[in-house]
């Protein structure tokens, strides 16, 4: 069978992995020149069906590296309010156990057996189902590809989804998200509130604004394994309300950003702002909040969604494992001897019940309701 993947983040190598190794062939294609070439994601929590995933389909060694890059913390998740007084712990569910990584390494890791078969500045542009059931995609290369399957990986903003299903209902928010991260040197460290240096913070305000604090402390270089050297750094994520922004806010440079997030936390705990200033240009990241509504099931064809591509939902460390999941999950249909097509229809069946349930979570503790 030959498969073609849209996007290699996280689920597409995932995926890959799992396929190459039952004798498929796999080939991926992703828009960035490089898999550095912008930034993308930083400390991410993956949860226990996801962490299975990895440990399933990643060759041995390739999953023992990424546990050995993981996070050093507890795992714990805490709220406070604006004056970081009267911490409450939250308790978790057993299914979020799982692994804190960086994005990034993790990428590479996965990648690095698969850069053969991954070409790089080559996003999605269209594709088209061939009379004899296979489709083939145009890539933004000018190149084309064929193959049995398609699978869109490529996040919350799929353009292969805005082809299969151009009526998916996403609501994007009045309110945007800042993402960025500070080098953990002794200041940051003296400026992040405890709770952060061990697990996650969330800090929230009245008025919809949000402070996501958590630190990325490695428990091995990824140097050790042949990979760039990696420095500790704590991730934040400022969540601005409409009234705190203009409509130009994505026009804003870096430096325009990152002082937009601190002055959206001014009247807070000083530290909080004074954290943010600390901030590397390079990784601050501008972007919106979405969700999406469950549809009805399609008709199969040799296309299907695999994670933000197939169910966005705003960011409280869900998404990740979720799309790792469903990598798994798709994977495991299409080696299990099934025709194409009732193993794509099995797929979809079971991952939309379990995704927009991750959706439905994903909204309420984005709100602050949390379960």
């Amino acid at each position: 069978m030959r498969v073609l993947i849209i996007g290699a983040g996280l689920a597409g190598p995932c995926l890959a992995h799992g396929l190459r190794r039952h004798g498929h062939d796999v080939r991926l294609f992703e828009r960035d020149a490089a898999i550095d070439a912008r930034a993308q994601g930083y400390r991410i929590h993956i949860n226990g069906d996801g962490d299975a995933a990895l440990r399933e389909w990643l060759p041995a060694e390739a999953y023992e590296q990424a546990v050995a890059t993981s996070c050093r913390e507890g795992g714990s998740v805490s709220m406070a309010g604006p004056d970081l007084r009267d911490v409450t712990e939250i308790e978790l569910p057993p299914d979020a156990a799982g692994i804190t990584v960086d994005r990034l390494t993790l990428r590479r890791i996965m990648l690095r057996d698969l850069m053969d078969s991954t070409r790089f500045g080559a996003g999605f542009s269209r594709y088209e189902l061939l009379d004899d059931g296979t489709v083939r995609v145009f890539l933004t290369d000018g190149s084309t590809a064929e193959g049995d399957l398609l699978v869109a990986t490529d996040g919350a903003n799929s353009g292969v989804r805005r082809q299969l299903l151009p009526d998916f209902s996403v609501t994007v928010q009045d309110a945007r998200l800042i993402y960025g991260r500070t080098p953990l040197t002794t200041r940051a460290r003296e400026l992040t509130p405890p709770p952060a240096l061990e697990g996650f913070l969330g800090v929230a305000g009245p008025d919809g604004r949000r402070l996501a604090l958590a630190a990325q402390r490695f428990r091995r270089d990824p140097a050790d394994f042949g990979l760039p050297t990696a420095d500790d750094y704590v991730m934040w994520a400022v969540t601005v309300p409409a009234g705190f922004h203009g409509s130009e806010f994505f026009e804003l440079g870096a430096a325009e950003q990152l002082e937009s997030a601190a002055k959206t936390l001014a009247d807070w705990d000083p530290s909080l702002s004074t954290l943010i200033r600390l901030g590397e240009l390079g990784y601050v990241v501008p972007t919106s909040i979405q969700t999406s509504e469950r549809p009805e099931l399609w008709s199969p064809v040799p296309v299907t969604l695999v994670g933000d591509a197939a169910h966005p939902m705003p960011p409280v460390g869900i998404s990740a494992g979720a799309a790792i999941h469903d990598a798994s999950l798709l994977a495991s249909r299409l080696v299990s001897g099934s025709p194409l097509l009732d193993a794509v229809r099995s797929y979809e069946t079971e991952m939309l019940d379990y995704g927009f349930a991750a959706v439905a979570t994903a909204t309420r503790n984005h709100a602050g309701d949390y379960e």
